[in-house]
């Protein structure tokens, strides 16, 4: 008996093992056809090239490719979604291909087949290993030496507003240069930056003759240097040094902060996506001078503060959507200085060399606002910039950013809210 179920076994393993191999299965779904023949045409040819491949109705298909083509100036963009049913094989895969559709027919289909079969060799891979070969091969103009590369890179960035009538002028402008080296384990960034306002308008006149002047100028200079070392890909440090300076009509005649901090990160410094979630904490010294008294008698003032600040990113291609929160008070007396921020953010990234920013910030703050004693209420220029110690700020910004960057290829986003 023990021979006869041997025998049996052995019978049935070369039954399994002597039927033939059969094709992976594929159906073509054409959503978007473009102005190629890329969909159905060239992915049906593509098909019965490849003896592994048989195109197949949707119902009994392994595998299910939905076509899309998008149409960009003389450019079909080509998106492939791979749905797989196959044992082992990644339930969905996505790849892209651009047609021109001045080339001819054989340009187009190989550029799309190249495409094609990147993402259909994971499929059949998965079932047939010895089915697939992977050849890498260099581009043309690719050279053999490897590049140099540097970790230093420049940003200079820029933006205003106005509004011009016939008696009434308002101009707002700034510009900021940043110097950055940035490698896979540590991050170093200096900043200096200049804005300025200008504002033209009729005077007022009072019932005495006297003239009351509602022209008014004001600018702020400033520069940081931040810095930060990756201890792993979860855990970092680093801190912050900012001066700043405002016209005689602004807040601070001088402010310095100095800080140093810890930060956790959920991704890596270099998530290939940029996705990012991070809460910081860090603590330090704040040094200001003010050109007005304020309420509790002080024209400068020290102490130490620290700040609690959670933000994230999650982007797609070249958009990036984003929240920061944070909290922050003087250490010693928070009731005294404190705040409390959440600023929402968009980011969008167009070619190379030109990045777009939108943000908007809701603020709920305390800090000793300016002595009334020590205003003159005749001084428009001066009365108009008491707004920094307003219990509730809401801010909006959009920004334009022209940059050169480091060819190292280094990402690393440590320390970015401190």
């Amino acid at each position: 008996m023990r021979r006869l179920a041997l025998v049996v076994v052995a019978a049935l393993v070369g039954e399994v093992r002597a039927q033939p191999a059969t094709p992976v299965r594929v159906a073509v779904v054409c959503q978007e056809e473009g102005r190629t023949k890329a969909c159905p045409t060239f992915l049906l040819g593509i098909l019965d090239a490849h003896l592994v491949l048989l195109n197949a109705p949707r119902a009994s298909a392994d595998v299910v490719v939905y076509a899309t083509a998008n149409e960009v100036a003389l450019v079909d963009r080509v998106h492939l979604r791979f749905v797989s049913n196959v044992d082992g094989a990644p339930p969905v895969i996505e790849v892209e291909a651009e047609l021109d559709t001045r080339t001819d027919d054989d340009a187009q289909r190989a550029r799309l087949e190249a495409a094609f079969l990147r993402g259909i060799a994971l499929i059949v891979g998965a079932r047939y290993p010895d089915a697939v070969r992977v050849t890498l091969s260099a581009p043309a103009g690719l050279p053999i030496t490897p590049l140099d590369t540097t970790p230093w890179g420049f940003a200079l960035s820029f933006g205003g507003s106005g509004s011009q009538t016939e008696r009434y002028t308002s101009l707002f402008g700034y510009a900021e240069l940043i110097v950055s080296r940035v490698t896979r384990r540590s991050r170093l960034e200096g900043t200096v930056g200049v804005s300025t306002t200008v504002t033209r308008q009729p005077a007022l006149v009072a019932d005495d003759g006297s003239v009351l002047s509602l022209d008014a100028e004001q600018w702020n200079i400033g520069a940081g240097l931040v810095g930060a070392w990756l201890r792993d890909d979860t855990w970092s440090f680093g801190g912050a040094v900012r001066l700043s300076r405002d016209d005689p009509k602004g807040q601070f005649r001088y402010a310095q902060s100095t800080r140093v901090g810890v930060e956790w990160d959920l991704y890596p410094a270099d998530d290939p996506r940029g996705n990012r979630l991070a809460v910081l904490y860090s603590a330090g010294y704040q040094v200001e001078g003010y050109n007005i008294r304020n309420e509790i008698g002080e024209r400068s003032a020290r102490y130490p503060v620290h700040s609690l600040v959670a933000s994230g990113t999650l982007r797609r291609d070249t958009l990036g959507l984003g929240l920061s929160l944070s909290a922050g008070s003087q250490l010693d007396a928070p009731w005294r200085r404190y705040h409390v921020t959440a600023s929402p953010f968009v980011e969008l990234r167009l070619g190379g060399h030109v990045d777009v920013d939108l943000s908007l910030s809701i603020t709920k703050r305390e800090l000793p606002g300016p002595d009334p004693d020590a205003i003159d209420p005749s001084d428009y220029a001066l009365t108009s910039r008491l707004s920094y110690a307003e219990p509730l700020a809401l801010d909006g910004s959009l920004n334009v950013t022209i940059h050169w960057d480091r060819t190292n290829a280094a990402r690393n986003d440590r320390f970015s809210d401190i």
